[in-house]
């Protein structure tokens, strides 16, 4: 939609072919349906890293803001940088955008899940189901395999890949964690900030901090979340959780962070946990402290070996929920064959790809969006040259 309403400033024909019976359901349901649509912060990209710098060099944050203001809507900033519409319903991101592309004369197709692309003398011919049309220039804007019944099979990358494209293997990401039902039993329905640390056997290899959300499958939250696509790298993955933040020893953070020593608080821990002991009885030495079902779970435990389960509580992860429970994908079509200033392919003049059919993601937070968005808009505005 970013790319249609991007090229109809040019006042060009275009069609846009929807799969789904209706366009933007994905976006619906983005942000728990609020729409964290931008996020003014700068932070890493994953996969194709340096290509998304570029993207978002030349279509920048204040350049997609201006889109959607040029568009009527409203936003506000609240923190982290997140950026969601002023009336705190995605439904008001896809409603100007609809609006937009029907008060500028752009076809929408729904149903129209496209099954290839070939080129033509005088440009391509898209095949949908028994149809097909045909166009000086395609956008490929397919989105990734995430979210169940919103993403798409897998069948969008090659639409790509028949035009000489390579794809990195797609894979879950920003999706909860499986984990040992043994070690976590007892903890479903628990929340409460933490940081999570994901480590490859002993190696420290990821870590976060935010709400987590024990499950009777695993763990949840995005902090939890944030960490899913390192699971794919480790061979014993295990998840350390330091609940310091709950028991009020570090700042309550909600944000990627530097990888370090699993036990870095352990010393804020037990100088607490004495404390406590010198005015508690024993019995009681965790009433108050932690939640009803954390503190049954350390009952029992004292002295040095508590206040290692308080800092580093290992839970040993046996993979992930996968794409249906997934926000984004990490993985998709290579980029090194486009142009991050229009999103042309190299491989193929007139052939351009936007958002998250490409080997890009980002962390939990308006991130993803950000680079479709951007993307989007620099296809559309070349396309429509």
């Amino acid at each position: 939609m970013a790319a249609a309403l991007s090229a109809s400033e040019q006042k060009k024909d275009i069609l846009v072919l929807e799969s789904a019976p209706r366009v933007g359901r994905k976006l619906l349901a983005t942000g728990n349906g609020r729409c964290n649509l931008i996020n003014m912060l700068d932070a890493p990209y994953y996969g194709d890293a340096g290509f998304a710098k570029q993207v978002l060099d030349a279509c920048n944050r204040a350049d997609v803001l201006a889109f959607f203001h040029g568009l009527g809507l409203v936003t506000r900033e609240e923190g982290g940088g997140r950026v969601y519409p002023g009336s705190g319903q995605a439904a008001s991101v896809l409603d100007v955008m609809r609006k937009a592309l029907d008060r500028r004369g752009v076809a929408i197709l729904c149903d129209g899940k496209v099954q290839r692309i070939t080129r033509q003398k005088n440009g391509f011919r898209v095949t949908a189901g028994e149809n097909s049309y045909d166009g000086k220039k395609v956008i490929v804007a397919c989105g990734g395999m995430a979210g169940g019944k919103l993403g798409h099979d897998g069948g969008a990358y090659a639409l790509l890949t028949a035009f000489g494209h390579t794809l990195k293997q797609p894979l879950p990401a920003l999706t909860p964690l499986l984990a040992d039902k043994k070690v976590i039993k007892g903890l479903s329905g628990l929340r409460l900030p933490a940081i999570l640390t994901l480590c490859d056997g002993e190696k420290p290899v990821s870590r976060a901090a935010g709400e987590v959300l024990f499950t009777d499958y695993g763990v949840s939250g995005i902090c939890a979340m944030q960490l899913s696509a390192d699971v794919h790298r480790a061979k014993k993955p295990i998840l350390y959780a330091d609940f310091s933040p709950m028991m009020g020893l570090v700042p309550c953070l909600y944000e990627r962070l530097p990888v370090g020593d699993v036990y870095e608080n352990l010393d804020k821990v037990q100088r607490l946990l004495k404390d406590r002991s010198s005015l508690l009885p024993r019995e009681e030495v965790l009433c108050g402290l932690l939640p009803r079902l954390l503190s049954e779970k350390m009952q029992g435990l004292t002295g040095q070996q508590l206040a290692k389960m308080l800092c580093a509580f290992a839970i040993p992860i046996t993979g992930l929920r996968g794409f249906e429970y997934a926000q984004v994908t990490r993985g998709g079509v290579n980029t090194r064959d486009f142009d991050a200033h229009t999103m042309e392919s190299a491989l193929q003049k007139g052939l351009y790809a936007a958002g998250e059919i490409l080997n890009v993601d980002g962390d939990c937070g308006g991130y993803n969006l950000l680079f479709a968005f951007a993307s989007g808009i620099l296809a559309g505005k070349a396309a429509a040259q």
